[in-house]
């Protein structure tokens, strides 16, 4: 958890906000992104992290990647005018996803950031832009290839495919692109995919560049930092760092062990999970405890929709305040469930521990697709507290308000 919690801290900052609240920890974040970019520059210096700005696009977040020196990897024209909102570079901004439009495309490249095509739609939509474009189009390809036989991704061209040739020969051909490099990105995190990936995209960027090309992007998919109650419900070891830095770094060092740095192409690491899943704590405080069928139930200020999208299958972790003042009992099993009215609303399923009405529970590891993910059901949305700040608390996201939620429908007179 984190040393600075305790009931009298999380009461205070209950009678300021509310009681239901995030907490973000920005050293923590600030540590996670130079250990992971530390550990794959010790193999390969010439690696930069693009931040995931879809994991958790909170903007204090998306400054402080950038004063670290890191790129901006976005998925919507929602999160590339936010990159610049905060001051971010066009040239900074790496454009993924699969959905873009002809205005987006021309606003993108008009600004000299670089976008990954995904699919021959992407394609058509540049062969347009070119017809008439009086600047540099910077392109990069999403690559799409088998590392196992367990699904088929839906991202990405083929590589095998006979209609690839083509596209590689236009963007060769176009005196108005240039063609910078290839991007991959699969959502396995066991870190036995991770060299083949890397082997891969080496042995492709060999196939389709005379030379190397600018950059190398092998995407994200990383597990973050987690203890040992969340690691063990996944099935399988959570790789560290520097395991991932082994399996990929390494291989692009001896790859190009023959070649000047200034010759060896940028390796580009998306990281989103792996840096901030474990900045982030949601707090809840119990509203009332309830015994049906036999069954203990509590009932919060939260609800699982805070949490983020691997709540749905694992417990996460938490930890439980009660006011030392207050009678308070031990459950053999206890189900934290939430405000919503959906009956599967629970936040954690069996809990074994000392919990009193009034007591706080603080989850953490939330920090990846929570409050990205959490929509405008029911309630708005809590704030965010940097638990760095003093006392009271730095609030780097306001409580939403009827009106954030509601200005955008028009009301009949």
């Amino acid at each position: 958890m984190h040393e600075k919690l305790s009931f009298g801290y999380l009461d205070q900052l209950s009678s300021k906000h509310g009681d239901s609240f995030y907490l973000i920890d920005t050293s923590r974040f600030k540590n996670n992104y130079f250990e992971l970019i530390n550990a794959f520059r010790k193999h390969y210096p010439k690696t930069l992290i693009g931040y995931s700005y879809k994991t958790n696009y909170t903007p204090y977040l998306c400054s402080l990647i950038d004063q670290f020196g890191g790129l901006a990897e976005v998925v919507s024209d929602m999160e590339y005018d936010l990159a610049l909102k905060v001051g971010v570079e066009p040239s900074k901004i790496i454009v993924n996803g699969p959905y873009k439009t002809l205005g987006n495309l021309k606003k993108y490249f008009s600004k000299g950031s670089l976008v990954n095509l995904d699919s021959y739609n992407d394609f058509e939509l540049l062969k347009q832009l070119v017809e008439s474009a009086d600047y540099q189009c910077r392109v990069g390809l999403r690559c799409n290839f088998q590392i196992t036989d367990r699904y088929i991704s839906r991202f990405g061209f083929d590589v095998e495919d006979e209609s690839f040739k083509g596209v590689l020969d236009f963007l060769r051909s176009c005196e108005r692109i240039s063609f910078e490099g290839i991007h991959s990105h699969f959502p396995d995190r066991a870190i036995q995919y991770y060299n083949p990936r890397a082997r891969q995209m080496l042995q492709i960027a060999k196939r389709i560049f005379d030379t190397p090309p600018k950059f190398i992007d092998i995407g994200g998919g990383y597990f973050g930092k987690m203890p040992e109650f969340l690691a063990n419900q996944f099935g399988s070891v959570i790789p560290s760092y520097a395991d991932y830095a082994n399996s990929v770094a390494k291989e692009f060092s001896t790859f190009y062990s023959d070649l000047p740095e200034d010759k060896k192409p940028t390796l580009i690491i998306e990281p989103g999970s792996a840096i901030v899943a474990d900045t982030m704590f949601f707090v809840v405080k119990v509203i009332d405890i309830k015994k049906i069928n036999g069954c203990y139930i509590a009932t919060t200020s939260g609800s699982k929709f805070n949490l983020g999208s691997f709540s749905s299958t694992v417990n996460m972790p938490m930890a439980v305040f009660v006011d030392s003042d207050n009678d308070s009992t031990f459950y053999e099993s206890i189900d934290i469930a939430g405000y919503t009215c959906i009956e599967s609303d629970y936040l954690f399923k069996g809990y074994r521990g000392v919990i009193a009405k009034g007591a706080y529970i603080v989850f953490s590891n939330i920090g990846s697709y929570s409050v990205v993910f959490k929509p405008p059901f029911i309630l708005p949305n809590v704030p965010i507290i940097d638990i760095n700040s003093s006392t009271e608390g730095v609030v780097i996201k306001n409580k939403e308000t009827f009106d954030d939620i509601f200005s955008t429908f028009n009301f009949l007179e």
